[in-house]
C-alpha cells in the first residue's frame, strides 16, 4: 500500500534517514519544519508523523491539538520518541497517537509500524485519507515534464477546460510554475490575486473556502488560481505553502489540476505525494525523452512518487522521427495517449488565449485532449477514483 506521509520535525536534516527509509517503500513523503503548517495539511494525508517539534510546543501538545480540531479523530498519527522513557510514549499515546515507536529503531520496524497502522485504519472503516486509490471521491492530478517546451501548459488548460465542462464551479487549474507560469496566458486572463497572494494569507492556507476566494473563475465554471506575476517572488514560497495549498484546494474543490512546468526541487514533492496521476509530456527526440528517463530514475530512487504516471507523446514534427515503439524503450513505459502534430492549431490556441478545446473544438487535437480527459475523469469524480484501484505498479507500468 502507498500511502501520503506528513512528517514534523524542527528541521529537515534531522529526519532525511527516516523519510528516505518511508520513500523507498514507495511511500510519498513530505517534511514541514512549523506546527501550523503540519496542522493544516494534516488531513490530507494518509499517516502523519511527528518526529520532533518546534517550540514552544512539545509533541505531545501537537498531537492533542491535531485530534481535538475538527476531523481530528479520522487522522492517523505516529510518534517517534526520542529515548527510551516510558512517560514520553506513554504522553504520546495518550494525547491521541496511533503508535509510538523509540529511536533508535531498523528501517525494518520503522516500516512494519507504518503498515499496521494503515491496516487498521482500513479494519475499522475509517480509511488512509490520501492514500492511492482511496475512495475519497477528489482528484488530484499534476502535469509536469523535466523539459520545457513540450506542452506541460497546453496539456493542463486543456485538461481543465475539458474538467470544468463536465463539473462546472468544482475544478481548479493551479500553477505551480512558480517562476515563468503561463496558465493566465493561455486562458487570456490577467489576474489580480495570484497564488503568491494566497501564502501571505494565514487563512487562506487553513481554510478551503477562503482559499477559494483568490481564483479567477473564466467562462465554463473553471476556477483558475494563477503563478506570481514574477520570477522575483518564486523564492517566496515554500514546500510548505504548496503542501498547504494542495491541501485547501482538494477541501474546495473536487477536482485540481496542477500545471507543475519543469523546475525539479522540493517544493515538488507535496504534488508527487499527494497526486492521483502524473502527466508527463513527452517529445519524439532523444534529448527530451533522456531527460523523462532521468527523471523517473531519481524518483524511483527517492521514493517521491507516490502516484500513476501517464505519459503523453506529443508530436510536436511534421515527420515522424522516431516510432512509438522506440520511444516506449526508451522510457520502458508505455504511451497512455499522442497529440496530432497540427501546425496552425496549436499556435492560434497560445496566441489567442483560447485553449484548443474551445477554440477549434472540432479538431483532431481536441478529440485527443478529450479522450485523455476520459482516461483521467471518466463518468463522474467517484468513478474515476474508484477505478484507479486496479492501478499496476509504482510508476503505472505493466
Amino acid at each position: 500500500m502507498q500511502l501520503s506521509i506528513l512528517i514534523l520535525a524542527q528541521d529537515k536534516s534531522s529526519v532525511q534517514g527516516l523519510a528516505e527509509t518511508l520513500g523507498s517503500a514507495g511511500h510519498g513523503v513530505t517534511v514541514v519544519t512549523r506546527s501550523e503548517d503540519f496542522a493544516s495539511s494534516a488531513s490530507s494525508y494518509s499517516l502523519c508523523v511527528v518526529e520532533s517539534s518546534p517550540p514552544p510546543l512539545e509533541p505531545a501538545r501537537v498531537i492533542e491539538l491535531l485530534k481535538a480540531a475538527p476531523g481530528g479523530d479520522a487522522i492517523h498519527i505516529l510518534g517517534i520518541a526520542a529515548g527510551s522513557s516510558l512517560d514520553e510514549r506513554i504522553a504520546l499515546l495518550e494525547a491521541g497517537a496511533d503508535d509510538v515507536i523509540t529511536r533508535p529503531f531498523q528501517p525494518t520496524q520503522l516500516l512494519a509500524l507504518v503498515e499496521a497502522i494503515a491496516l487498521s485504519a482500513q479494519r475499522v472503516g475509517t480509511g488512509t485519507p490520501g492514500a492511492i486509490g482511496a475512495g475519497t471521491g477528489k482528484r488530484l492530478v499534476g502535469v509536469f515534464s523535466p523539459k520545457g517546451g513540450v506542452g506541460t501548459t497546453t496539456v493542463a488548460t486543456n485538461l481543465a477546460v475539458v474538467a470544468a465542462e463536465r463539473y462546472p464551479g468544482r475544478v481548479l487549474l493551479l500553477d505551480l510554475d512558480l517562476s515563468f507560469g503561463q496558465v493566465a496566458s493561455h486562458l487570456n486572463l490577467q489576474p489580480k490575486q495570484t497564488l503568491l497572494d494566497v501564502t501571505r494569507d494565514d487563512l487562506a492556507l487553513q481554510d478551503g473556502e477562503v482559499m477559494r476566494t483568490y481564483a479567477m473563475t473564466v467562462p465554463g465554471g473553471l476556477s483558475v488560481l494563477a503563478a506570481p506575476p514574477s520570477p522575483a517572488f518564486s523564492g517566496l514560497i515554500r514546500s510548505d505553502h504548496i503542501a498547504a495549498l494542495i491541501a485547501r484546494a482538494l477541501d474546495a474543490f473536487d477536482i485540481v489540476i496542477v500545471d507543475a512546468g519543469t523546475a525539479m526541487d522540493d517544493r515538488q514533492a507535496p504534488l508527487f505525494a499527494r497526486a492521483d496521476t502524473v502527466v508527463v509530456p513527452v517529445l519524439p527526440e532523444i534529448p527530451a525523452l533522456n531527460a523523462v528517463r532521468l527523471l523517473l530514475e531519481q524518483l524511483a530512487d527517492t521514493g517521491a512518487l507516490g502516484s500513476q504516471t501517464m505519459f503523453v507523446l506529443n508530436n510536436v514534427f511534421a515527420r515522424e522521427l522516431l516510432k512509438r515503439s522506440d520511444i516506449e524503450s526508451a522510457l520502458d513505459a508505455k504511451i497512455t495517449a499522442e497529440l496530432p502534430y497540427d501546425s496552425f492549431v496549436y499556435l492560434k490556441a497560445v496566441n489567442e488565449g483560447i485553449p484548443v478545446v474551445t477554440g477549434s473544438p472540432r479538431s483532431a487535437p481536441a478529440d485527443k485532449f478529450r479522450a485523455l480527459a476520459d482516461q483521467l475523469f471518466g463518468a463522474s469524480v467517484t468513478g474515476v477514483v474508484d477505478a484507479k484501484k486496479e492501478k499496476r505498479g509504482f510508476f503505472g507500468r505493466r
